[in-house]
């Protein structure tokens, strides 16, 4: 069974991350939600691997980013996809496949899912904001997508 996520404390992590990229002339919200998920990613790798709510901000970072680059509305879907795939190497014992880190795997978890599907939908906010176009550019992340899913095999 996964931990419980704390909803208010996912929210300050994105908050406070979001905080500490200034807004800059010709810098985008994109590039800032950018540089917030590198920030997180480092933070979860190197200091607190096993923390579910930063792994929820993380998961929401990430896919705020490649929606808000892409202008996918496929990305919503991927979230789900790799709740599904982390659920099959559960049953399957081979969880550390997944690993980014020597550490041990996250279980799976639906409400990590749900941070990383409002990040996608905050994106696609983001992507129309930016370019003044609907978030309609389906296959947009097509590649990143599918680099990630292949990742682990």
């Amino acid at each position: 069974m996964a931990p419980h996520v704390n909803d208010a404390v996912v929210t300050a992590i994105i908050t406070q991350s979001l905080a500490r990229v200034p807004a800059r002339p010709g810098k985008t919200t994109v590039e800032r939600v950018w540089q917030a998920f590198v920030s997180l990613q480092a933070r979860r790798r190197q200091v607190e691997p096993l923390n579910i709510d930063l792994a929820a901000a993380e998961h929401y970072m990430y896919a705020r980013y490649l929606a808000g680059a892409s202008g996918d509305p496929t990305v919503k879907l991927a979230p789900t996809l790799y709740g599904l795939k982390k659920r099959v190497y559960f049953a399957l014992g081979i969880e550390q496949r997944m690993a980014t880190t020597h550490l041990p795997v996250l279980p799976p978890s639906h409400a990590v899912e749900r941070w990383g599907q409002q990040g996608a939908v905050a994106g696609l906010a983001d992507y129309t904001a930016v370019t003044g176009r609907p978030a309609l550019n389906l296959g947009g992340a097509a590649s990143a997508m599918l680099s990630e899913a292949r990742r682990y095999n």
